[in-house]
């Protein structure tokens, strides 16, 4: 009796060593899918000066390595008078986190100017949710900052939030 208690337990042992080295290989496989980039469009509610502003925006990242990629967007681009107001950046990307193939967390540093013309710098973060796993359309969502040296009296912190499409993987 006690002999075949053993040999389930043994039994058992081996099989959940099995489940976790097969899961420890999936998960492995999983995070060595290279990712390539993004293409997104967003909308903005861009909270700086007496009330909200409603702006949209679009960025693209390309990653040169596993987690590290350029990145390059036009933000806070006013709708109503169109392209008035807005700011064109260029920076760096960082993936900070990932739960492939779902969650995508990523970290942006980048600097350029607004127009009228002011130079601008600061950041953001980008999530990115893949709510179909074979199509590469990513729901995402943003928080990014931003200040804005322009003269003495106009300079000013910008923070903005907003939800987007994006093409990527």
């Amino acid at each position: 009796m006690k002999a075949a208690a053993r040999a389930r337990s043994h039994m058992l042992a081996s099989a959940s060593a099995v489940l976790v080295l097969a899961t420890t290989l999936a998960s492995a496989h999983a995070e060595l899918v290279k990712p390539r980039g993004s293409l997104r469009l967003t909308g903005d509610l861009t909270v700086n000066g007496p009330s909200p502003h409603n702006r949209i925006g679009g960025d693209a990242i390309v990653y040169f390595g596993q987690r590290a990629g350029i990145f390059a967007g036009v933000q806070h681009v006013a709708v109503k008078p169109f392209a008035d107001v807005g700011q064109a950046t260029v920076g760096i990307a960082y993936r900070a986190a990932a739960a492939r193939p779902k969650l995508d967390l990523v970290v942006h540093a980048d600097a350029g100017v607004t127009w009228p013309v002011a130079p601008a710098a600061g950041g953001g973060v980008i999530t990115y949710f893949w709510p179909l796993k074979k199509v590469p359309v990513a729901v995402t969502s943003g928080l990014n900052v931003y200040l804005v040296v322009d003269g003495v009296d106009d300079t000013r912190v910008v923070v903005s939030v907003g939800l987007g499409l994006a093409v990527a993987r």
